[in-house]
């Protein structure tokens, strides 16, 4: 489990609303309630909620999530995508087979006009429909599994990932779990808090954004050569 490690990357959200106890079976019948639920043959995309010890499982149980005062269970989400170039392919190929049975099917038929065989565009819609939805059911789909820990008393959760798709996807399903809402807790919204609202502003209103350095993509022309030397005197086995 990724919270038995020694460091992790998570993001802090602020809990707006009241949670069940975390021992309570109304807790568990909620993660049960939007529990994951394996993709089906056409799906493309799925989610729900799984136990923090086991990704393929999906029961909770009063107080099983509970650690203490907090609650840890985790988000998975699989993904199916048809790739794209193969479709593509694959309906080439099946639009030209097609081609050659009409134009047969018109020299074959008596006092037909000799012309090409055409495909209409919803014969070929509905055989684009019909070559996906084959890909899907033979297309195995990647899983991401992203631990959740909650904390009731300090209205605070964590989510273990970074990245703004899962992110999304985990604050809408918990809302919807929870009935609750969530709000950034960044490091600035912390500071608003521990400061107080109204002198925090005040406190923090002077600052700004800053970048700790440039690439040298980012520096100007005239300034590359002074970026490369200074950076080979700092590491002078670029220069090697």
């Amino acid at each position: 489990m990724t919270f038995s490690l020694r460091s992790l990357s998570a993001r802090r959200y602020r809990i707006e609303g009241a949670l069940p106890s975390v021992n309570d079976a109304a807790f568990a019948a909620r993660l049960t309630d939007r529990r994951f639920q394996p993709l089906s043959p056409h799906e493309e995309r799925t989610f729900g909620w799984v136990t923090a010890d086991n990704c393929l499982d999906a029961r909770f149980e009063a107080g099983s999530a509970a650690r203490g005062p907090c609650a840890v269970f985790a988000l998975r989400l699989d993904k199916r995508r048809v790739n794209g170039r193969l479709l593509r392919a694959m309906l080439d190929l099946e639009m030209r087979g097609r081609k050659k049975d009409a134009e047969r099917a018109a020299e074959g038929a008596e006092g037909a006009p000799k012309r090409p065989g055409r495909v209409s565009r919803e014969e070929r819609a509905e055989v684009r429909r019909q070559i996906t939805e084959e890909l899907l059911r033979n297309t195995p789909p990647s899983m991401e599994v992203h631990p959740v820990l909650v904390y009731p008393r300090e209205r605070m959760v964590l989510f273990g990932a970074l990245s703004r798709p899962a992110n999304e996807v985990f604050r809408a399903l918990f809302s919807e779990t929870f009935d609750v809402t969530l709000s950034a807790l960044t490091p600035y919204h912390r500071a608003l808090e521990l400061l107080g609202e109204r002198s925090g502003s005040e406190s923090l209103a002077a600052i700004r954004r800053t970048d700790f350095g440039r690439s040298l993509l980012e520096a100007p022309a005239t300034d590359v050569p002074a970026a490369v030397a200074a950076r080979g005197a700092a590491r002078p086995e670029v220069l090697r």
